[in-house]
Order: structure tokens, then sequence, then C-alpha cells
């Protein structure tokens, strides 16, 4: 009996081993298929056109690529990107991405990337163009999500390279930014998870760390040569390294940080610095920034000098907020300025019967205050050749103005010049209107002759008929009353 029971045996065991080692190598073709078919079937055109219409039903634009292709080794690789969004303000093309991913992460549904090369992006936003109104339940160019709660981004990390990039934002009245040559490293991690309607919580989750490159930017009259910044970003708190750059012949630097979880977001300098130094004029930059810094620069051409800003204090809203949160303090020197033409500088001059022609200006340290939509300071001294012209007082965002200028002319009909004890008190002129169009109450300059004048009439009457001590008290009353 046991002898049979041992024959028996040995077939059965057979027969379950032939099983094991079929499905073992039923198992083993299988992947061996997965790991030969689906590079292939994503690299197909058919793949390739899913894809795409798939991208394209979920986002408020028009995305395409001319070729798709994934290898195990090689990662994936996409060529001639493009991107249009419903709008027709941005448009963006990249030679092509490759990337590496951590194909393991894909079975978690948490996407890791590794290195991920962008070749040549070129991204173009112009916010001229009339924006039309997404679809419904379309933000921002991705669908947001009707229900409550929270989203889990589906992507943790990745470490992106870009090389040989360019963009260009165009727009009013922010002006237009170029910058070409873009080469920058940045290592990103979407840190948990954000408000699902509220794609704008995005970046107080992220984690990064990146260096940022350009060759060659241009900004407002602002050109910029070679420049490498390092940033990092978390728990929503940005820091911008101290870094310079070479502009306009002169040197900007900075150094700054914005927290991302404040409403509105911004940006603020760290510490006392000197920004500028040494930044030659043009008109651009006159129109752009020095209009607002001193109603001489209103329509003036042919500008050129250098200019000097120590800062004390710097912040720019970049999330929300609106003009009245920016604030600025700080001294600005301008020195070797030459106006070819400037309408308001050439009416002041005017009157005290001098040419601006060929005269060299210098604008004195002046401290300034920009806070709730103004620009004050207390005496800004512009000196013409040797000739003062101080002005007091706000210019608002909205290019309004409301000042007073110290003319170099006094009301015994002397000029003023530096270094040199003025005859008379000097004449001072309400300044109303707008940068453009600036307003100057002139009917005071004989308004102020005419009180020189009859001050000086009662004086020489006073001489020949009172005491001097009783004449001064008398003049000293007369004044007052004339004021």
């Amino acid at each position: 009996m046991g002898a049979e029971r041992s024959f028996e045996g040995r077939p059965r065991k057979k027969t379950r081993r032939r099983v094991l080692t079929f499905i073992l190598v039923l198992v083993v073709i299988l992947v061996l298929l997965v790991v030969f078919l689906v590079p292939v079937c994503v690299s197909s055109q058919r793949c390739r056109r899913i894809v795409l219409a798939k991208i394209n039903s979920s986002i408020d634009g028009e995305v395409y690529f001319s070729e798709l292709s994934m290898s195990w080794w090689e990662g994936v690789k996409v060529t001639d990107f493009s991107f249009k969004d419903g709008a027709g303000r941005v448009f963006a093309e990249i030679k092509q991405v490759t990337t590496k991913p951590h194909y393991g992460s894909i079975l978690t549904g948490h996407l890791s990337f590794g290195e991920t090369i962008v070749d040549e992006p070129k991204v173009e936003i112009n916010f001229e163009r009339q924006q039309v109104k997404s679809s419904e339940g379309v933000q921002g160019g991705v669908r947001e999500s009707d229900e409550g709660g929270s989203i889990a981004l589906p992507i943790e990390e990745i470490e992106l390279i870009v090389r040989g990039g360019s963009l260009k934002v165009a727009g009013e009245p922010a002006g237009t930014l170029e910058v070409a040559g873009i080469n920058s490293r940045l290592a990103v991690s979407f840190a948990g998870e954000y408000p699902a309607g509220g794609t704008g919580k995005l970046l107080a989750n992220l984690e990064t760390w990146a260096e940022l490159g350009f060759e060659r930017a241009e900004y407002m009259g602002l050109n910029f040569g070679a420049t490498t910044a390092n940033i990092q970003m978390q728990d929503g708190l940005l820091k911008i390294g101290s870094f310079s750059s070479r502009v306009n012949n002169g040197q900007i630097n900075f150094a700054g940080e914005a927290d991302f979880k404040d409403e509105p977001t911004i940006l603020r300098k760290t510490g006392p610095m000197q920004i500028a130094k040494g930044i030659q004029i043009t008109d651009e930059t006159t129109r752009s920034f020095l209009a607002y810094l001193n109603p001489i620069f209103a329509n003036a051409v042919d500008v050129s000098g250098e200019i000097d800003f120590s800062c004390e204090r710097l912040a720019i809203p970049i999330g929300g907020g609106s003009g009245n949160d920016i604030e600025v303090i700080g001294t600005v020197t301008i020195s070797q300025l030459r106006l070819s033409a400037s309408d308001f500088l050439g009416e002041i001059l005017s009157l005290a019967g001098i040419g601006m022609r060929g005269q060299d200006i210098v604008i004195e340290p002046t401290r300034f205050v920009l806070q709730d939509g103004l620009l004050r300071y207390d005496d800004m001294q512009v000196v013409v050749g040797d000739n003062p012209v101080n002005f007091k007082g706000a210019i608002g965002l909205d290019r309004s103005l409301d000042m007073v200028v110290t003319l170099p002319y006094t009301t015994r009909g002397r000029s003023v010049r530096i270094g040199e004890e003025a005859e008379g008190v000097r004449i001072k002129l309400p300044l109303k209107g707008t940068i453009d169009r600036p307003e100057l109450d002139t009917g005071r300059l004989l308004e102020g002759q005419l009180k020189e004048q009859l001050k000086e009439q009662l004086k020489r009457e006073l001489e020949e008929k009172v005491g001097e001590e009783l004449r001064d008290e008398v003049i000293s009353v007369l004044e007052d009353l004339l004021k």
C-alpha cells in the first residue's frame, strides 16, 4: 500500500511543477511584453493624439506637440511643444522637453520626476489683448473642482533645468519686459494639499530651491546684463538672496522676501541698501520712473545723467493689493543731468530770466516717502548751473500734483545763486495740475513783487519819520499782514 501511495504522489508533484513553471514563464512573458510594448505604445502617434485630446479637453487653451517618445532608460521626450491660452494672451513654445520620471512613483499615484530639461522655451504674455471669459468651471487655464475640501497635487517633486529660454511680457501700464538667455535650475517639491477652487494657494505650499540666471533683460529703459540669483521657498516664504546686476552702465543690488500666506503678498527688501548706483538715465526711464519724482521731467526729451538711490524701506505687492500698497522710503541723487527740452523747467527759469540750454543740472540728495499712493518730500533742490530751484509737496501715482516751487528769484527782482546771499525773499509759487500738464500759479509772482515794492516804500518813509527800533517793529507787523 505504501509503495502505491508513493508512486501515485510523484505524478502530482510533477504536474504542480509544470503548472508553476508555466505560470512563471507566462508572468515573465507578460512582464517582457509590458517592458517592450509600453514604450512602443506611448511613442505611437495614436497615443500622442489621445494625450493631446485629454489635455485640451481639460484646459482653457490649446496644446500641441509633434512627437512623444518613451524609453525606460532615457525617459520621456516631448518635441516641438506649444501652448496658446483661450484668451490669446499667453503663448509658449518649447523645442524639446526631456524628463526621467521615477516610474515606481506612478504606482502610488504621486508622480516624482528626476532631471527634467526644457530646451529653448519661449514664452510671450500680452496683457493688452482683451481677456476672453473662460468657460464655466475654468480658471487660470485649468479646470477647478466644483467640490469643496482639498486637492492633493499629482506631482510631488521635480528637478527642472531651463536652457536658452526667453520671456516677453507686454501690457500697460507696466510696460514691456523682455528677458533672453534664461538658464536656470530649480528643485521643486509640492508639499501637502491646497483648497479646491483655490490654486492661488499653490505657491504657499511649494518648497523650492532655484538658481535663476539670464544673459540680458530689458524693462522700462533699464538694460540688465548677465545676472544670477538664488531663491528659496519654504512654508510659503520666498527668499531672494543678495545679488548684483550691471544695468545701464551702473549697478543694481537687491535682496528680498515675500510671504505667500499673506494677503496681499508683499515683496519686501531685506535691510537698508544702495539699490541703484551710477545708473544712466534714458528717455524711457524718465517717462517710466522720473516723471513721478519731479515735474521737471514732464515731457522732457534727450535726457541723460546718472542716478543713485539708497533705500531704507521697500514694499511692493506681487499678489493682490494695489498701487496704494506700494511703500518706498529712501534718498535719491541725480548728477550730470541734461535736458534738451523740458517745457516746465524752461517756464520756471524764464521767470527768473535764466536760460536752460547747455546748463548742467544736479538734483541734490533728497529723502522721499512713497505711501498711500503719494510720493512726498520736504525739499528737493534742483541746481541749474548755479541757480537753485526748490520743490516741496506731493506727487500722486494718479499723476496729480500738489506742490510748492521756490524760484531762483526774489521779490526784489534779483536772481539767486548757490553760495551767495539772496537779496530779498525768494518767490514761492503753488504747483497744481498733473505730471503731464503741470500748472504753475504765476499770478503769485506779480503779487509778491507788489508786496515787496510796497514794503520797500514804507521802509523808506518810516526811516525819515520814526526811529530805527520802531521802524523795524512796524515793518515786521506789515510783513505779517502782507503774507
